[in-house]
């Protein structure tokens, strides 16, 4: 496994070329993932796909199911990100767990990753981007959070991912609450992903999850 990435990684220094890119982040996808089941094409001048694997989301060692979908763009880590400072990563793909890809969250998804090249700016973990109404049917909450992966398969991606010698952050999307929010922006970040844990927050994404504020 560590060799297949390794590999991997030593590609993505070489060709320039924006096919040989998207296929490389691709094979190291599917290094991790498998196939995808399905591919949706972006007909867009920048180009963003998303992939949609499937997974069981319940763990080997424990009993039943949990059926649902890994989301991940293919194309926003083409371009640096603009604005980036510090010892931020200056490109990033999105992953998103749901029940399934419906049209609603890929649109969404797919926004989200060319919205830093809109508004000149970049996304990192703990960034959040506030809508004026709910953005996915069945939900109240307003406003997007990145948080980044701790599913063991998905980590391996974010650190496989390399474009001309920057690497690439895998951002997970999450939506969270006003009263969500309001505790992000009084007390930080840590109390709230406390909060998931103690709340077992689920993996796939549940419109109808309640607030844990």
């Amino acid at each position: 496994m560590l060799s297949r990435l390794a590999k991997f990684m030593s590609r993505s220094n070489g060709p320039s070329d924006a096919a040989d890119l998207y296929q490389q982040r691709l094979a190291i996808y599917e290094n991790e993932l498998g196939e995808p089941e399905y591919s949706f094409k972006d007909g867009a001048e920048r180009r963003i796909d998303i992939h949609a694997f499937g997974r069981d989301f319940v763990p080997v060692c424990d009993e039943g199911s949990d059926e649902g979908y890994v989301l991940l763009t293919n194309g926003m880590s083409e371009q640096r990100m603009p604005g980036v400072h510090g010892d931020a990563k200056s490109r990033a793909e999105l992953m998103w767990y749901v029940r399934e890809p419906t049209p609603e969250i890929r649109d969404n998804l797919r926004w989200l990753a060319k919205l830093p090249f809109i508004d000149t700016t970049w996304f990192g973990f703990g960034h959040r981007v506030a809508m004026p109404w709910p953005p996915v049917a069945g939900t109240e909450f307003e406003t997007f959070l990145f948080l980044t992966p701790v599913i063991g398969p998905d980590k391996q991606i974010a650190e496989a991912l390399e474009i001309a010698g920057d690497p690439v952050e895998i951002l997970t999307v999450n939506l969270i609450s006003h009263q969500e929010l309001a505790l992000i922006k009084s007390r930080g970040l840590d109390p709230f992903l406390d909060l998931l844990d103690e709340n077992d927050y689920p993996p796939i994404f549940d419109p109808a999850r309640k607030s844990y504020v």
